[in-house]
């Protein structure tokens, strides 16, 4: 069966916000939406079975991966946090007609470059943060950031004092909505300062100013990427044609650049040579070490039981080094442990490399998600979760928590579904009845999409109120843009830009009145008010 390149990559002209690009799909971090390319979601409504809805849903599976690796991962569940959690704990310091200067970061380096030091108390409570939260997720995308980064010679201390940030900010904003007597189950922030200090003190590799630190060529963008269309790959190999090669996706352009990256660096570590088929089980062990790459456990949702390890145990792509490495070992013994994708296989490898990481089971460390339903915090969220019907509170956090902690549930019971989905999404697949898998991709579905008209709309699940559904939509994106002004009141020059026909498809002149307004009420400053620098 012949690819169609047009539903895979293409420069064709469509109507849509993608249209006229090469992109077919895409799932945004910030804007928490996933898009398809017209001729995609047409391709959506062809008929069943046919090659042209095949490669289609090929595509809106990529992008909904992307979903699953930010609500649905450890890492990518802290890093999706990491803004929210960020405004919600400058808010009230933000709050402040001294700071009413745009952007913050000039601010800082002209009363920098008057007096020497930081100055203002504020502005500098304001930037540690933002920058200790930046600089971790720019080394975890990429770890070769870490070049620039280490230019900072003011803002950036050590990368285990930014991932200690990263962690202890996000976990505090998920107290805030479950364990508001604090540490009562999660993990126990208030005794992390102590441990760091001491690997800071001794001179412990990535914890002091100027340390030098091992890192690896790629980082969890590469990670995200190959896991999703490799996934995107054997969906095509089991549904269209069982002996599609690499070099028939190469053809048509889906294997270049980052989407290879990771592969090519576990090709190169194991000393494996590519594989002539794409349903080949070398693939099978790639997404598994991508699985279990980003979902690290050491301090969240475990306490942390290896400090000294703490980055490299908890950085996706250190990790997904070190499973290679180990795997290098006996490449063969991994290999033919993969063979019909199931649980049981999925368990016991998780196990056995986790271990040979020196790191505890990432999939045994989903019971500690799971035993947080006992408590009676926890049990209102999951009946919020049922129904869509949210308390307005620190909404955006207490959904994304919901939606964690329900994935969880799922991933638990069908760990191999959720890491090689491409295999088991089949009518014929022997593993997992297709029904069930059809029920839990669409439970979890992204949240939000573009529709025909280009205009971002939620998706209404199986028990939501589609009236409470739209209501919680509209309040989550007027926190979404709250987060979004905050940020770029941050670090962002010029005027605020108030581009959100993304989300609106208005024009500027008929949302700019609501932002100002909203932006008042939660921060008591007057947009108008600050000042360009």
């Amino acid at each position: 069966m012949k690819l169609i390149k047009e539903l895979l990559f293409s420069d064709n002209d469509f109507k849509s916000i993608l249209d006229n690009t090469r992109t077919k799909g895409s799932y945004s971090t910030m804007q928490f939406v996933l898009r398809l390319r017209s001729d995609i979601r047409k391709g959506l409504g062809e008929m069943e079975d046919s090659p042209e809805r095949i490669q289609a849903t090929s595509t809106s599976i990529h992008e909904n991966i992307h979903w699953w690796q930010h609500i649905g991962s450890n890492f990518g569940f802290l890093y999706s946090l990491s803004y929210p959690s960020l405004v919600h704990i400058i808010r009230d310091t933000l709050k402040s007609e001294d700071l009413a200067f745009k952007p913050l970061v000039k601010l800082d380096q002209i009363i920098y470059e008057k007096t020497g030091n930081a100055g203002n108390r504020k502005l500098n409570f304001i930037l540690n943060n933002y920058y200790d939260l930046h600089y971790a997720k720019s080394f975890a995308l990429d770890n070769l950031n870490i070049y620039e980064i280490q230019k900072d010679r003011r803002f950036f201390l050590n990368m285990g004092h930014c991932y200690h940030m990263l962690w202890d900010i996000t976990i505090a904003s998920v107290a805030t909505i479950v364990d508001q007597q604090d540490n009562l189950f999660l993990p126990r922030r208030n005794k992390w300062s102590k441990e760091f200090n001491f690997l800071k003190e001794n001179k412990v590799s990535g914890f002091f100013v100027d340390s030098k630190m091992h890192i690896t060529p790629i980082g969890i963008k590469a990670i995200f990427e190959g896991q999703a269309v490799f996934n995107q790959m054997q969906f095509l190999a089991v549904n269209l044609n069982q002996y599609l090669t690499f070099e028939d996706v190469e053809k048509v352009g889906m294997l270049h650049g980052i989407y290879k990256e990771a592969f090519h660096l576990f090709l190169e570590i194991i000393n494996l040579e590519r594989p002539q088929f794409l349903l080949d089980s070398i693939v099978g062990l790639f997404l598994l070490i991508c699985d279990i790459s980003i979902n690290p456990n050491n301090g969240f949702p475990l306490d942390i039981y290896d400090y000294e390890g703490f980055i490299s145990k908890n950085d996706p792509a250190m990790r997904f080094v070190s499973l290679c490495k180990f795997i290098s070992n006996n490449p063969q013994k991994y290999i033919e442990k993969i063979s019909t994708y199931s649980k049981d296989e999925y368990i016991s490898l998780s196990k056995e490399l986790s271990e040979g990481i020196k790191c505890k089971c990432s999939y045994e460390g989903i019971k500690e998600v799971l035993s947080w339903r006992s408590r009676a915090e926890v049990k209102k969220l999951l009946e919020e979760e049922k129904d869509g019907n949210y308390s307005l509170e620190n909404l955006s956090i207490r959904l994304l928590v919901s939606k964690f902690i329900r994935f969880q549930e799922d991933k638990y019971e069908h760990p191999n579904l959720f890491c090689w989905i491409g295999i088991h999404a089949n009518s014929e697949n022997p593993d997992i009845d297709f029904s069930t898998v059809n029920k839990l991709y669409l439970k979890h579905h992204a949240l939000y999409t573009d529709g025909a008209d280009g205009e971002i709309k939620p998706v209404i699940f199986d028990g939501w109120n589609e009236e409470q559904t739209y209501r919680t939509f509209n309040y989550f994106y007027s926190l979404n843009i709250m987060y979004n002004i905050a940020i770029e009141w941050i670090e962002k020059d010029g005027e605020f830009s108030y581009d959100y026909k993304w989300l609106l498809n208005k024009d500027k002149e008929e949302i700019i009145p609501t932002i100002k307004n909203n932006f008042m009420k939660n921060f008591k400053v007057t947009l108008d008010n600050i000042k360009v620098l």
